[in-house]
């Protein structure tokens, strides 16, 4: 089941239009002269190598995307007429993540973790041809599933941040925190929205995606769980399971305006912060 266009529409118009306001340059918007790559730590090297692999693997997640929200061949109009306004967003998320791929690389070479582009270049392509696959097929599934992941990465970059001192990478990483907020703004709307337009049983689906979530390339990256754990070390503040936490209670502000939904969404909550042990 889709959201009605009426209602997704108006979510697209307001994210480009605020991302059409913040935009930055990912050659020139960075104050490139004042690099300090001694500033660096090991950790924090091995940290921006690991996001670089995750923020490049958009081309695997662009085609996911629109494998599962095609237009040539929707099945019915109002579905084209979605997957037509929901395209409108894909193109601007997919450019934004691809900026952020492209500049990662560039701080990279600039900064000396790895200086031959073309050692950089094919050592990300090899991991970009492994199959890639959400998990999901229900639309709000993988609407949810990326609400996870974008809070996820807009919260690691925010806390990398915090204890990095290199002046160039601090700004790079302010400005990608920026970005992945305004995506996660963009998905929490549109579960909403799902929310509001739907039966119970979207609750179901969604729990589903709370309880199986684990960051892209997990499965695909060799000696993924390694260099997780090593990239978490360098954003001690950064709590995994955050994401999960501000999605509960994201679910529990709609309950509270929705009285349908108010007792089954208020006894999933209940569940996840149980199991997850969360608060």
């Amino acid at each position: 089941m889709h959201l009605p266009t009426s209602v997704l529409r108006p979510i697209v118009s307001s994210f480009n239009q605020i991302a059409d306001d913040n935009n930055w340059n990912r050659f020139t918007s960075l104050p490139w002269e004042q690099l300090k790559p001694e500033l660096l730590t090991e950790g924090q090297k091995g940290a921006v190598v690991f996001v670089s692999y995750v923020e490049d693997h958009l081309p695997g997640y662009f085609q996911e995307y629109q494998k599962l929200f095609p237009i040539e061949e929707a099945k019915t109009t109002p579905e084209a007429i979605h997957n037509r306004e929901l395209f409108r967003f894909i193109v601007r998320w997919g450019y934004e993540e691809d900026k952020h791929a492209q500049v990662l690389s560039l701080y990279q070479n600039k900064s000396g973790i790895e200086p031959s582009e073309e050692v950089l270049e094919e050592r990300m392509i090899l991991e970009n041809m492994k199959s890639f696959s959400i998990g999901f097929s229900k639309p709000i599934q993988v609407f949810t599933y990326t609400l996870l992941q974008e809070k996820a990465t807009q919260m690691y970059y925010q806390s990398l941040a915090r204890k990095v001192e290199e002046p160039v990478l601090a700004k790079l990483l302010n400005y990608l925190t920026k970005d992945e907020a305004r995506h996660y703004s963009f998905f929490c709307q549109v579960v909403e929205g799902f929310l509001k337009n739907s039966e119970e049983d979207v609750l179901e689906l969604i729990e589903e995606v709370i309880f199986s979530y684990k960051m892209p390339l997990h499965n695909t990256m060799s000696d993924y769980r390694r260099k997780a754990i090593l990239m978490a070390r360098e954003a001690p503040e950064y709590d995994r399971m955050a994401p999960q936490s501000i999605l509960a209670t994201m679910l529990e502000k709609v309950a509270q305006k929705n009285e349908r939904l108010n007792r089954p969404i208020l006894k999933l909550t209940d569940k996840v912060r149980t199991k997850l042990n969360i608060r």
